[in-house]
């Protein structure tokens, strides 16, 4: 056992829980694909998500082992809960997300630190301003740079003049039963098991069908995670869907 992993254990038997953590996160860094380590660090995760990502890290270490499975499928919950579908898809700033640039899983856009890696995304935006900074010192130093910007920008300019002057605006056409039927299950994935809808594929009319009792059945599939979840949806016309049964398979 590595000192890492000796190191968090002896802090979570202590009672430090946070202490613990910060081993852990370093121990599943330095050796990703140790089971006990992501185990251990499945114990002091203070969210659903990353629970799940540590169930996901250990079966794809080990699928065979039953007792993760089991727990990982506790928390695929099959809650009947009608949502209102909305017209469109937006992000408030609340709940705004990015990918990390260090490790490319799905984190808040404002958070200082990543929930997976634990790299600071602070400095990374430091280090990215001081390089647009010297981009635009060396540009600004550069005369034909300057003239040629300012040429192609008149260009652009009298290009989209005409372009506006052409063309006329072309209304966006609404979505389709299938359609909704798709959207919705992904929201019910995204509320329910935490999982990005970014991560999903899109929509495909095969992967959507109508059921003789009037209810939907879809299935996603998410490559990333390589999961496909199916869930069993009924319409009740209002622009409100209710999840009857959500499934994952490998």
């Amino acid at each position: 056992m590595d000192d890492l992993l000796q190191q968090g254990i002896t802090a979570y038997k202590a009672g430090k829980l946070e202490e613990a953590r910060k081993h852990f996160i370093a121990a599943v860094k330095q050796n990703p694909e140790s089971e006990l380590a992501w185990g251990w660090m499945y114990q002091t995760s203070n969210n659903d998500k990353e629970r799940i990502y540590c169930l996901k890290q250990m079966l794809r270490i080990n699928p065979k082992n039953e007792k993760t499975n089991q727990l990982l499928n506790q928390h695929i919950t099959s809650v009947s809960t009608p949502i209102s579908l909305p017209p469109t898809q937006t992000n408030s700033p609340s709940t705004a997300t990015q990918k990390c640039p260090y490790c490319q899983e799905i984190i808040r856009a404002k958070a200082p630190r990543c929930t997976y890696c634990g790299r600071n995304l602070k400095a990374e935006k430091i280090l990215s301003a001081k390089k647009n900074a010297k981009n635009k010192n060396n540009l600004a130093n550069s005369i034909i740079g300057i003239i040629t910007v300012i040429i192609i920008c008149g260009i652009i300019y009298g290009l989209s003049l005409a372009v506006k002057r052409g063309v006329e605006a072309i209304p966006t056409p609404t979505r389709t039963p299938e359609e909704n039927a798709w959207y919705a299950c992904t929201l019910f994935i995204e509320n329910q098991l935490k999982t990005s809808a970014f991560d999903a594929e899109s929509y495909n009319s095969n992967g959507v069908l109508l059921l003789e009792n009037g209810q939907y059945r879809v299935d996603v599939s998410y490559a990333k995670l390589a999961i496909t979840y199916t869930c069993i949806l009924l319409d009740h016309t209002d622009g409100k869907w209710e999840l009857i049964n959500l499934a994952a398979t490998r």
